[in-house]
């Protein structure tokens, strides 16, 4: 580039004959270079070049048309181009003398002239000032449609109806909601007339975004918008939904396979995997032919995590079909439920007597049942009372007569009130433990300490039976219910006396309690520390860093070793060093009750992830190990909300996209669409253009 005065110096001097125009290192062929000038001009140099072509592609501006061969004549060719150099170092001389003659800043002044002169008066000025016009225009149309199509997505309402005109009251949500936002929006209210007008007239408009192919593209485009945003730049731990797709088979290997093909079709490397976690199925978390096991065969490195929910689950499932006793009350509690909603009038009478309702059991949340056993155990007279009065109505079937005779008889019962009182103890802990290990910011060691206090409250019930027995009597006196346990026995031909009553009593408690309460909670106790056995194998894996500044100076060397070479890839004999380290100025620098992830946070802001590396990258792969799959499990209720039995045609691409909108709503209502809408307009006017033409 020439400064000010050097343009002006053009004015007032007379442009001399001859000029050093370029050069080339070839004495035999001097028109060399003016080739190697005309590639040059349209292709960048490589990278591995000779050393003239790195002077020249420093000092030379290739747009000068001072360097065109067409430009200069013949007489205007200097000594370079005519006689070539007989050394490369002249070169750069020679360049600076061309770049300081009048030749050169004539042409080069001529060139920027004409450039100016050209400004928005080209051939094709028109046609882009056209197009920047329909970008704007429908720019602004698109935000309307995007922030509609992301309020029917998170809602899982559908598009479409049966008609696309405007103004047809079965043209669906989509077309439904724009017209009546149009009626406070003139943008949109102009365009929509447009549109009516074009139904109307059968006349073709160039692009109203409204069809149904467009809907899809745009639907489409949004959803991997959505996909590929990397999200918060804060250390967070990040659950995204990636894609449903049809899959029949069930063996391990199969599952394993399937897995590795989706995720590196997603441009994923599972060499990258550090932690995977599945349901407790066979199939998935079996040790030897699950799939974890599949892939751990492959990378090592991907440790199996249990999910905790599902292990609770099978906790509770295990539990409470221990013994014939649990199965027979949560089959009656469950068929109380059944009863009672099968008919409104019957509803009626529930809701009038107990103030509130009955729950169903849930087969796969196994918490849940907590609100399917508290109304039973808290308003049980009322729902007695209940049942009196559906029987007193005589308008039951004689099925259902015979149904609510029978609870009412078995509610009635001493060991129904036991059980009830027992169940709800227990699936209280149940419910805690598992909001707080659902929740998106827990991480493996709060899990493990919590299931551990969860088998130390199982273990610590097991040793109260009487203060149980004692709680369940006291309900049972104010039912008028006998404090009798009926158990089975054998015909007794003697009758007993007055006094052996008492010790019969005591015989069928004590026998209720080793065949039935001991038996749950046995089943508890030994389930819990079996499903958690990972977790705690995995807690301890880490404990380098999870017992940061309690552990003994021998047992940190020793677990740190393990830990090395359990990811010799992503850490070395200098995590030892650094956790020492660490050790050294915790107190002084950080807060006392940091958890891994909270300690990570903290030490990329404090700008230490220089001095503390390996231990930011052993706490980033712990912080990440997954604790539960649940949030996964709940896209596949999204699935049933969103293709339902009149959206069963739906392609797997839109159906994917409006997942991916759904689910990550909160996500895509914080992004900013201005250059998806931007490209998607231009994209749409491009292509009318061509179709024109």
């Amino acid at each position: 580039m020439q400064t000010d005065s050097e343009e002006d110096e053009v004015h007032h001097q007379e442009p001399e004959k001859e000029i050093a125009c370029c050069s080339t290192s070839k004495t035999t062929d001097p028109e060399g270079l003016v080739e190697l000038l005309r590639e040059e001009m349209e292709v960048p140099p490589p990278s591995s070049v000779s050393n003239i072509q790195e002077i020249v592609q420093e000092e030379l501006d290739w747009k000068d048309p001072a360097l065109w061969p067409d430009v200069l004549k013949d007489k205007d060719r200097g000594k370079i181009v005519i006689g070539g150099l007989r050394k490369e170092e002249e070169l750069k001389e020679m360049i600076k003398e061309h770049e300081n003659s009048i030749i050169h800043k004539q042409h080069y002044w001529s060139w920027r002239k004409l450039q100016m002169s050209m400004a928005g008066h080209g051939v094709d000025s028109n046609l882009q000032k056209s197009l920047e016009t329909e970008t704007n225009k429908f720019s602004s149309l698109l935000e309307r449609l995007l922030d509609v199509t992301l309020f029917l997505a998170s809602r899982n309402l559908a598009f479409r109806g049966s008609s696309q005109r405007i103004g047809d009251q079965h043209n669906g949500n989509f077309l439904g909601l724009l017209e009546l936002i149009a009626h406070y929006d003139p943008v949109l209210q102009e365009h929509l007339e447009e549109v009516k007008k074009s139904q109307e007239t059968g006349k073709k408009l160039h692009a109203h975004y409204l069809s149904w192919a467009t809907q899809n593209e745009f639907i489409n485009l949004c959803g991997k918008y959505v996909y590929n945003e990397p999200g918060s730049e804060d250390w967070t731990i990040q659950e995204r939904f990636i894609e449903y797709f049809d899959f029949f088979h069930k063996t391990g290997e199969e599952i394993a396979e399937m897995l590795l093909s989706r995720l590196h079709k997603h441009g994923i490397n599972v060499k990258d995997c550090r932690g995977q976690g599945f349901d407790n199925g066979a199939n998935m978390s079996g040790k030897n032919k699950g799939a974890r096991a599949r892939i751990q065969e492959k990378y090592p490195k991907a440790i199996f995590c249990p999910c905790a929910s599902h292990s609770l689950n099978l906790v509770g499932v295990h539990a409470a079909s221990c013994c014939p006793d649990m199965i027979t009350f949560f089959g009656c509690v469950n068929r109380l439920y059944t009863l009672f909603s099968g008919s409104p009038e019957r509803w009626n009478i529930l809701k009038e007597t107990t103030g509130g309702s009955l729950h169903g059991l849930s087969d796969t949340r196994w918490s849940a049942r907590i609100e399917a056993v508290r109304p039973i155990a808290q308003k049980l007279p009322s729902i007695l009372e209940s049942l009196e009065k559906i029987l007193s109505s005589r308008k039951l079937s004689s099925e259902a007569h015979s149904e609510a005779v029978g609870l009412k008889n078995y509610f009635s019962s001493f060991k129904a009130v036991i059980l009830a009182t027992f169940w709800v103890k227990v699936l209280q802990c149940f419910e805690d433990r598992n909001k707080i290990i659902q929740s998106r910011s827990i991480s493996p060691e709060i899990g493990a300490e919590n299931i551990k206090a969860l088998s130390a409250e199982m273990q610590l019930l097991r040793e109260r039976w009487l203060s149980l027995l004692s709680e369940a009597k006291h309900v049972a006196g104010n039912l008028e219910i006998p404090t009798v346990l009926k158990t089975q026995r054998s015909r007794q031909r003697q009758k007993k006396q007055h006094t052996e009553l008492g010790s019969e009593d005591q015989e069928s408690e004590e026998e209720f309690n080793v065949n039935v309460f001991s038996v749950a909670l046995d089943s508890v106790i030994s389930e819990l520390n079996q499903q958690f056995n990972s977790m705690e194998n995995v807690c301890s894996l880490f404990a380098p860093i999870l017992k940061l500044r309690t552990i003994s100076d021998e047992e940190l060397v020793t677990s740190t070793e393990n830990l090395i070479s359990k990811y010799p890839e992503d850490l070395t004999v200098s995590l030892l060093s650094e956790i020492q380290h660490l050790r050294k100025v915790f107190d002084a620098t950080f807060a006392s009750s940091l958890g891994p992830l909270d300690l990570l946070k903290s030490i990329y802001k404090l700008q230490l992830e220089g001095i503390f590396g390996e231990v930011c990258i052993a706490l980033r792969i712990f912080a990440t190990l997954p604790l539960s799959v649940a949030e996964g499990e709940r896209a596949f209720s999204k699935l049933s909300l969103i293709k339902n039995y009149l959206r069963s045609t739906m392609s797997e691409n839109r159906l994917n996209s409006l997942a991916i909108l759904s689910i990550e709503h909160e996500l895509a209502r914080t992004l900013n669409f201005k250059d998806l809408i931007t490209d998607f307009a231009i994209l749409k006017i491009r292509r009318w253009s061509t179709q024109q033409t």
